[in-house]
């Protein structure tokens, strides 16, 4: 590539992953590749740690900004041509980027893209998603047999995953988006702190061009599913829902 390509990743506690996350960005990002690691105040001060053993642009943040805020503080120094968003719980593999990069590049109407997620087994998660509604998001919560068929429909089930296709939802694990366009649209909205800032910020890049789904790339995501065992985590997400419809509009199904 005779370009340059960011990341930045927004780390708050869990020391381990993160470390195994910057470990293979550096290892695999390329030579063009800046990576911005953010530390929101967490109490390990995983970024104080980060920073002694891996080459990176460090912001250690006096507060818990949250994933969208925290992500936003490097907006005004990107110069890159793609931005991606990487959670501290990823690992990439020496094609992740420059195949992003490649599909971007051969994609001018592609604003916003997602590769292929997987578990640490190999197999496959379904983060290429529709729109979110109501039932599509008690489905993922509450597992009965009679709201499966929302919840496939939700996660593009029916779409075939070794085929690239275009998307209402990029998961914020990990996505790549041109450095213009999210700079143009402000970044990720700071009304969220945790929980659907991915599927706004995907609304918004679509005004300006397409989101897509690109298995030409993959990456493994530890998904540790927080809201699952968490009573806060879960009303973090339920207040971020409802902002995300207040902005966007309600959907029951």
């Amino acid at each position: 590539m005779d370009y340059s390509v960011s990341g930045s990743v927004v780390v708050y506690n869990k020391p381990d992953d993160a470390c195994k996350t910057v470990e293979s960005i550096k290892k695999y990002g390329g030579d063009n590749f800046t990576l911005y690691v953010i530390d929101n105040n967490s109490a390990e001060k995983i970024g104080e740690t980060l920073q002694k053993s891996f080459d990176a642009q460090y912001i250690l943040l006096d507060e818990n900004l949250g994933f969208g805020k925290g992500h936003n503080q490097v907006l005004d120094r990107l110069e890159s041509k793609y931005h991606f968003i990487i959670n501290p719980d990823i690992l990439i593999n020496e094609n992740t980027i420059k195949n992003l990069c490649r599909f971007m590049d051969s994609h001018p109407d592609v604003a916003i893209a997602c590769p292929k997620v997987l578990h640490p087994d190999g197999t496959v998660q379904y983060i290429a998603k529709r729109k979110p509604s109501l039932m599509s998001l008690v489905a993922r919560r509450i597992h009965l047999p009679f709201l499966k068929k929302v919840e496939d429909d939700y996660l593009a089930k029916d779409m075939d995953q070794d085929t690239d296709f275009e998307v209402d939802f990029c998961t914020g694990c990990f996505f790549v988006i041109r450095t213009e366009v999210f700079k143009e649209i402000g970044g990720f909205d700071p009304d969220y702190f945790l929980y659907f800032e991915d599927a706004d910020i995907t609304m918004k890049a679509k005004q300006k061009g397409k989101a897509w789904y690109a298995p030409c790339a993959d990456v493994i995501h530890f998904w540790h599913r927080e809201t699952a065992s968490s009573k806060r985590m879960f009303m973090l997400q339920v207040k971020s829902m409802f902002i995300y419809f207040k902005k966007w509009g309600f959907r029951l199904f």
